[in-house]
């Protein structure tokens, strides 16, 4: 799939500094995205997690 230039010179700059494949990154938007308008659930994040604490 591509995209527009614009998203895809965002989606090159974003996969290096994430250090993460396009398909990944792209997988990782997705989920974001539909957790975030409710057609998927929220995942729970575990307790050890590194992000715990951060709002």
């Amino acid at each position: 799939m591509t995209f527009d230039d614009d998203v895809e010179l965002a989606l090159a700059a974003a996969c290096k500094e994430l250090e993460m494949t396009r398909d990944n990154l792209i997988r990782l938007i997705m989920r974001e995205w539909l957790e975030g308008y409710g057609f998927l659930p929220l995942r729970n994040l575990d307790e050890g997690s590194e992000t715990e604490g951060s709002a």
